[in-house]
């Protein structure tokens, strides 16, 4: 199941909330929804009709175009939400179409459609401890090892072992300061939360109608199928609870579990944390189009038409497109995230247009 909404606005000028990052081609040849429909695929052994994705209705004919470029296949499971309402009601609407197409004892992979993966080994790994923790019963998530004190991600503490690397969760926790996140990483019993689950669909539900009743309610009623194993999602849906599914599920279950892994993953949530995923020169300058760099470091810089150069310096963003310019300093997200806000607020269309 790929989650495929969000609005891509950490990456602007080149992630636009009609064109978000999961369709662009940040890493090489393909895009990160793409990269994630085919790692999936090879790790589970999956088809491409067994492919459920959750996206917002406007979202859908970009989608489908990706999916086409691959395999008409995807396109057969594909969710149109008429408004976003986080992750809460969009897995409850997977979950609730995969009974019905897919039977109660289906067990469902939910994946970010944006993020990366280095190591696919170390994850096929923990989807085949977390797969048989589903089989019984438990809501698994994939908890990342941290490599850094990291303020950015939200944290799991785990808690009882269960089975091989297969562990309780005693909490989640929300981003913590560098303090706090310093004696996380130093416990050891702390791991970031991946946004990654594995569950039986019968087991999921019976979550939701017992600690999410509203959601469940709401969603499953928008779901309307007909006679050829066609659905579709009417406006109801609109009207569920916009939450989480950490907050409206994860937190409350008691049948919640977290599987450790470190599959070099990264959210690619800022431009910062791009440029470590990138194919970094000797400086760890990471660079896309006519860019011409003397004497910088850790720049990441983008360009369309025009020539970009760049003389001295370090820990710089530079994005040049049609019709934006982006001059920041990467590692602070907080201030870049105070200017798209006040853009989005100003309703300045260089928000909203995908680059053409």
């Amino acid at each position: 199941m790929i989650l495929c909404g969000g609005s891509g606005t950490r990456l602007w000028p080149i992630s636009r909330e009609q064109k978000p990052k999961q369709f662009l081609k940040l890493l090489g040849d393909k895009s990160l929804l793409q990269n994630t429909l085919e790692r999936a695929c090879r790790i589970t052994g999956a088809k491409a009709d067994q492919v459920v994705s959750v996206t917002l209705q406007d979202m859908v004919g970009e989608l489908i175009e990706q999916y086409k470029e691959m395999d008409e296949g995807f396109s057969k499971h594909v969710l149109g939400e008429p408004e976003a309402r986080n992750t809460a009601p969009a897995v409850a609407l997977a979950a609730e179409y995969c009974t019905k197409i897919f039977g109660d004892d289906a067990i469902l992979w939910v994946l970010p459609s944006d993020h990366f993966i280095g190591d696919e080994a170390a994850l096929e790994a923990a989807f085949e401890k977390a797969k048989k923790a589903a089989e019984k019963d438990y809501l698994v998530t994939f908890g990342i090892t941290p490599t850094r004190p990291e303020t950015g991600y939200g944290y799991i503490k785990a808690a009882n072992k269960i089975d091989d690397s297969v562990h309780e969760i005693d909490c989640f926790v929300e981003k913590p300061d560098a303090k706090t996140a310093l004696e996380y990483l130093n416990s050891g019993d702390y791991s970031w939360n991946s946004g990654m689950f594995v569950f039986k669909a019968s087991s999921v539900i019976d979550a939701y109608k017992k600690y999410s009743p509203s959601i469940y309610k709401t969603v499953s009623a928008s779901v309307i199928c007909g006679d050829k194993d066609v659905c579709g999602i009417d406006h109801r849906y609109s009207n569920a609870e916009s939450t989480p599914f950490d907050i409206a599920i994860m937190e409350k279950t008691d049948k919640a579990a977290v599987v450790f892994t470190n599959p070099a993953w990264s959210d690619i949530g800022s431009w910062e944390s791009l440029r470590e995923m990138g194919d970094q020169d000797e400086d760890g300058n990471v660079t896309r189009g006519d860019v011409h760099l003397e004497g910088c470091r850790k720049v990441i810089a983008y360009g369309e038409d025009r020539l970009i150069g760049c003389v001295s310096l370090e820990n710089l963003v530079i994005v040049d497109t049609k019709d934006a310019l982006l001059v920041a300093d990467q590692s602070d997200g907080a201030a870049l995230k105070k200017l798209i806000n006040k853009l989005k607020s100003e309703g300045r269309k260089e928000m909203v247009l995908p680059a053409e």
